[in-house]
């Protein structure tokens, strides 16, 4: 066999793998996503705007400081699994060692903060069962990082039903009876911590573990997990600050707003994740191969536009149609300007986490870190300006940081352009995004003639047009179709042969 039949084999391969594991993941997501869905519906409808703002800074709170009990070493143990699974064993017991007393000093520095900076009792109450939460979350992280190092997708695909699915049951149960964000909140960890027991059967049964404690390793992990971490934080406090910021600087009830517009757009972002979750571990896999690692960095690029583009299209035409479609109080059309404004957010934040995959997976971790942290000074300094304006000009500083949260990430994306290695994206990668795009323009035009017609009108016919632009002019094929189809038939006969 010739080498480059070889190489195409190889290719075909990594294709037939990402394919299944996208499938995979995205049946999974599909459960989530729905549930996701309720609670998007029934959150507002039921706390309002004040108790939602006050759970949303809650969480935006706990988030951020738990990122310190992560340290950025979850994406690095994921990275080193993908290129030596034999290390998994070793890495994971000794990040759980690291885990479990950082975690906890982390949680109880959160809960005296809420005290310190004198929060009501109810959101100090939320503060703390979520930073029990911070405690479950970065334990649950090791287990699926090493799961996602080893290309596990499907049991990935089933804790992530299990805990997102889980939370959601639970919650509009609890909603529905009448009871208010303190139960969300306690449903939010319980499931949490039943879906780490979850996480860890399923580790157990997949890595061999043994105890093999070592300061050595422990400062192995801190060390190289830094980078991450520097990346990680910076991602957070431009994606959780504004919240945080609204809460000190608006009223609860426009934090509401906010989490509300918020909440809608995060719902596609599942599909970008997906993708990503896959891509992360084949570009680890291939970074000795420079033709197969592009081939796979593209890929990924082509999906993230081919289907974020018109959904971001799709809420910016249909802002208020989506918020009344929910049935949330009137107080919430407040939500609907800012949720034109993030709507952009979705794929342009879809490209440059697959612009950070790249990057990562080429161990250019550390410039893209920085370029994070310039992204995590400029945001909150813009919004510091932002919030006040549209508070004071319209009422409603979430319009200031929705428009900040897009602005910063247009900044990530011109910044991580300028780090990619050459030849990893080409004309054919920047082509094809500009055919997603005018597909799009297309479907704008379909959406917006019968935006006045019950919603699925508009959703129906530019999913319509929008699929028949994209055959039309190339930014998908028949052929590629086929191959997605021939990957997943190929990929359920060897499910059901192998036992």
């Amino acid at each position: 066999m010739s080498a480059q039949t070889t190489d195409r084999h190889i290719e075909g391969a990594t294709a037939a793998h990402i394919v299944r594991s996208v499938f995979t993941l995205g049946i999974a997501q599909v459960l989530t996503w729905i549930g996701s869905g309720l609670m998007t519906v029934l959150l507002p409808q039921y706390l309002g705007d004040v108790n939602l703002g006050k759970l949303t800074f809650a969480f935006a709170l706990t988030a951020l400081t738990g990122l310190l009990a992560d340290l950025g070493a979850t994406t690095y143990l994921t990275r080193e699994v993908a290129r030596e699974p034999s290390a998994a064993s070793r890495l994971t017991i000794n990040l759980m060692a690291m885990r479990v007393p950082l975690s906890v000093v982390v949680a109880a520095a959160t809960m005296l903060f809420a005290r310190v900076a004198g929060y009501d009792a109810l959101t100090q109450q939320l503060v703390d069962i979520l930073s029990l939460g911070i405690v479950v979350s970065t334990l649950s992280n090791v287990a699926t990082g090493t799961l996602q190092g080893l290309q596990k997708m499907r049991a990935i695909a089933l804790i992530s039903v299990f805990t997102k699915v889980g939370y959601s049951i639970l919650g509009a149960l609890l909603l529905l009876s009448g009871a208010g964000a303190l139960a969300v909140s306690i449903a939010w960890v319980s499931v949490g911590a039943l879906g780490l027991i979850y996480s860890g059967i399923i580790l157990v049964r997949n890595v061999r573990l043994r105890p093999s404690l070592s300061l050595g390793a422990w400062r192995s992990l801190l060390v190289a997990g830094l980078p991450f971490f520097v990346w990680q934080a910076a991602l957070l406090v431009y994606g959780q600050i504004d919240a945080v910021l609204l809460s000190f600087m608006t009223q609860d009830a426009v934090v509401g707003w906010y989490a509300v517009a918020y909440r809608i757009i995060m719902i596609p972002v599942f599909i970008p994740t997906i993708v990503v979750t896959v891509i992360f571990p084949a570009l680890s896999s291939a970074t000795r191969d420079h033709n197969a690692f592009a081939a796979i960095a593209r890929r990924g690029i082509h999906v993230i536009s081919l289907v974020s583009t018109p959904m971001a299209l799709g809420i910016m035409l249909l802002p208020d149609k989506i918020i009344h479609l929910f049935g949330y109080p009137a107080t919430f059309d407040n939500s609907v300007v800012p949720l034109v404004l993030l709507a952009p957010h979705l794929p342009l934040a879809a490209i440059d986490t697959m612009i950070g995959t790249v990057l990562n997976a080429r161990d250019r971790q550390r410039q893209w870190a920085l370029t994070g942290v310039a992204a995590a000074f400029l945001n909150p300094l813009l919004n510091l300006v932002a919030i006040p304006y549209a508070q004071a000009t319209w009422g409603n500083g979430a319009i200031g940081a929705a428009a900040i949260t897009t602005a910063t990430e247009i900044f990530m994306l011109v910044s991580g352009l300028r780090l990619l290695p050459p030849g990893v994206f080409e004309m054919s990668t920047l082509i094809a995004v500009l055919k997603c795009l005018l597909a799009s323009a297309t479907m704008a035009v379909a959406v917006w003639l019968t935006r006045d017609l019950p919603i699925a009108v508009p959703i129906g016919l530019g999913a319509a047009t929008y699929a028949a632009t994209c055959l039309a002019i190339g930014a998908v094929s028949l052929g590629e179709l086929r191959e997605v189809h021939l990957h997943l038939v190929r990929g359920r006969a060897a499910s059901q042969i192998t036992p």
